[in-house]
């Protein structure tokens, strides 16, 4: 699989998130949990979503990430908890409430991705993101924002979009078409 991998400025924004620590299997019921209390509590505030809602994973070695095969990955999945935070981005600051936390991100350099298919493939694509970024001499940050384009429900598995951002530690030099 080749895909469009590049480096780009992810601007400043203000969201809504709730953190936990869960292990992957559980992940689809929380954010179908969590995605419409967030977005509901946007709509309570008079606030308005800036674009589609993302989860940050956060802790990740990447490097072991790499090195792992299928049943590691299951074995990983079934029984290790993965801390997140499940967010929407709001066009303006928003006050949280309970485990709805308001939060600002600084702007930060990525490395950007769409990963295209079912979210079981996910891990495919982070493989490739490492190596491209081990070739390319650019430190990944030890966490992942994935942003969900569109709805699963409403396209089929393979249409199925994932806008993956990594920050790189450092400030690597950009390229106009994004390219290091």
């Amino acid at each position: 699989m080749s895909i469009d991998i590049r480096i780009e400025q992810l601007p400043p924004l203000h969201a809504l998130e709730v953190t936990t620590n869960a292990p992957m299997w559980k992940i689809p019921k929380l954010l179908g949990d969590n995605f419409p209390r967030i977005d509901k509590h946007i709509t309570a505030q008079g606030g308005d979503r800036a674009g589609a809602p993302y989860v940050r994973y956060m802790e990740i070695d990447w490097q072991q990430m790499r090195h792992c095969g299928p049943l590691k990955m299951l074995w990983q999945m079934l029984t290790s908890k993965q801390p997140m935070r499940i967010g929407m981005a709001v066009e303006a600051p928003v006050e949280g409430d309970g485990d709805i936390e308001a939060i600002s991100i600084e702007s930060l350099t990525c490395v950007r991705t769409i990963h295209r298919g079912p979210y079981q493939k996910v891990g495919d694509t982070y493989k490739e993101i490492v190596d491209w970024a081990e070739a390319n001499d650019v430190e990944l940050a030890d966490h992942t924002m994935e942003t969900y384009i569109n709805d699963p429900t409403t396209v089929a598995k393979e249409d199925i979009e994932t806008l993956i951002m990594i920050p790189v530690v450092g400030t690597p030099v950009i390229a106009e078409d994004g390219a290091r």
